[in-house]
């Protein structure tokens, strides 16, 4: 064992203690920096807007993140464990899930103004779209290609690859949990349950096997 991890829960509560004193400073600093980001978006800056979603994620990871990490006490610590992994991974899920749809709210703004480009042009050309058909393909087309240019992309596929990392251990996390909690309360968990199946599926192959060696021998 770490000689720096408590051995013993008065060791513990000293580092529960500890947590606790940070997060009100950090809170602060955090949110000061926040609403400075603000103030530079109301000045008209649109690409900074995002930025105090960036520091609300920081606040998290500088202290709750943090702290939730700390050993766990008591009968219930495995479930406790279970539970805070679980809440950590559900956060890097929607924080993926949120620079995700970002890159997916990109792609419908550049082919929206790619769009508006291709109509303004069209009606210099006096080739205006005549109808919705017309329009529908012409959107189409533009959408597709912005699609593909964007998710051709390595620090959009990167992005991509960890939300979907990130989905994949959130469920996993979760299904951990759902096991736990059902041990707990004396239930049958899916582990259990799909062995059961598997089990079954077992049986009726050898009795299915059985039943067409005695009909050969008859």
């Amino acid at each position: 064992m770490d000689s720096a991890t408590p051995k013993n829960p008065i060791e513990l509560w000293q580092v529960y203690i500890q947590g606790l004193q940070k997060l009100a400073q950090l809170w602060a600093e955090l949110l000061q920096q926040s609403l400075e980001s603000a103030r530079r978006t109301a000045s008209g800056d649109f690409f900074i807007s995002f930025e105090p979603i960036n520091f609300y994620w920081n606040i998290y990871e500088q202290t709750l993140g943090s702290f939730l990490q700390t050993p766990s006490l008591g009968y219930t610590r495995e479930f406790n464990h279970k539970l805070l992994a679980g809440f950590d991974s559900w956060i890097n899920f929607y924080k993926a899930s949120f620079d995700y749809q970002l890159v997916l709210l990109g792609v419908w703004a550049r082919a929206f103004d790619e769009l508006m480009r291709e109509l303004a042009t069209s009606e210099e050309k006096d080739k205006a779209i005549q109808n919705w058909r017309q329009f529908l393909q012409v959107w189409s087309s533009l959408f597709d290609r912005v699609f593909a240019q964007t998710f051709h992309s390595e620090d959009t596929l990167k992005i991509r690859g960890k939300f979907l990392s990130a989905a994949m251990t959130y469920r996993l996390q979760q299904q951990q949990l759902m096991e736990v909690f059902l041990k707990m309360n004396d239930l049958p968990t899916r582990s259990e349950v799909d062995e059961v199946h598997r089990s079954i599926y077992e049986m009726r192959k050898e009795i299915k096997s059985l039943k067409k060696a005695v009909a050969e021998t008859q």
